[in-house]
């Protein structure tokens, strides 16, 4: 069954296969329904472009690594996702043929890994038991919570956590209890100090210096003439605390949540 389920005489699997990491990358698929590929469930966007993943599976060994990169590097990953563009808002308002990169929020998982790692408090080690749900000093990967469809870790259950039965995609949701845990928590809180000291060790960096490195590390980008005049509004005092709660205010900032 394994011979022919991979078989290249047998193009669903990696047109299935393809699709998935396509959606991984762009919140939805080249066809949308990731679990049905029947013919009740219309057709995919770019039928070439999926049969030529596909056959870009198969001729590298079926090397998921190989596609990754070609979808990673390719002219559409890199659009920029602003809606400003009318025409495109018009014509295709579900954005269904890609004229602009589709923005969505990162995994709860990759939220949690990414404060800790930024932070350099990640706990990279591989294996070993599972991590009970309701400790919250535990500084390994996400991934090694205990998972079940009654136990999820608090943080994690806020940004849409995976469920038991969800095998293709997440649900997703905007709450309010999504920013109160990015602001509040124990996580953020000691994340945002613990950046504070990383960013400025000595503590003796002008404030303009300071919101510019704060930028580059959390977003990855300069801070416009706008952010910073407002940034540097904010550190006035330029005590600890208000520099704290600028690297607060910016993990809770789009460009550091989200996939844009």
């Amino acid at each position: 069954f394994a011979d022919w389920l991979h078989s290249p005489d047998n193009p669903l699997f990696a047109r299935v296969a393809v699709n998935r990491l396509w959606q991984w990358h762009f919140g939805e698929g080249l066809h949308r329904e990731s679990s049905d590929f029947g013919r009740q469930t219309g057709r995919p966007t770019h039928p070439e472009l999926l049969d030529w993943l596909a056959s870009e599976l198969v001729r590298s060994g079926y090397s998921l690594r190989h596609i990754h990169r070609l979808i990673v590097t390719s002219q559409a990953y890199r659009l920029d996702s602003s809606t400003r563009r009318a025409a495109g808002e018009s014509a295709d308002p579900d954005n269904r043929y890609l004229w602009r990169y589709p923005s969505h929020r990162i995994e709860s998982q990759v939220v949690r890994d990414a404060l800790l790692f930024m932070s350099g408090r990640l706990d990279t080690a591989r294996g070993g038991p599972s991590v009970p749900v309701t400790d919250d000093s535990s500084r390994r990967r996400s991934i090694y919570f205990v998972h079940s469809h009654n136990d999820h870790n608090r943080f994690l259950a806020q940004f849409d956590d995976a469920g038991v039965q969800e095998c293709y995609r997440r649900s997703e949701s905007i709450v309010p209890q999504q920013s109160l845990a990015m602001v509040h928590s124990r996580l953020a809180v000691e994340t945002a100090s613990e950046l504070r000291t990383r960013i400025d060790p000595d503590g003796k960096s002008p404030a303009p210096a300071f919101v510019a490195r704060a930028f580059r590390l959390l977003l990855a980008r300069e801070p416009s003439a706008e952010e910073a005049s407002a940034c540097a509004a904010e550190l006035s005092a330029d005590s600890a605390a208000a520099r704290a709660g600028l690297v607060l205010a910016l993990l809770n900032h789009h460009d550091f949540i989200s996939i844009r």
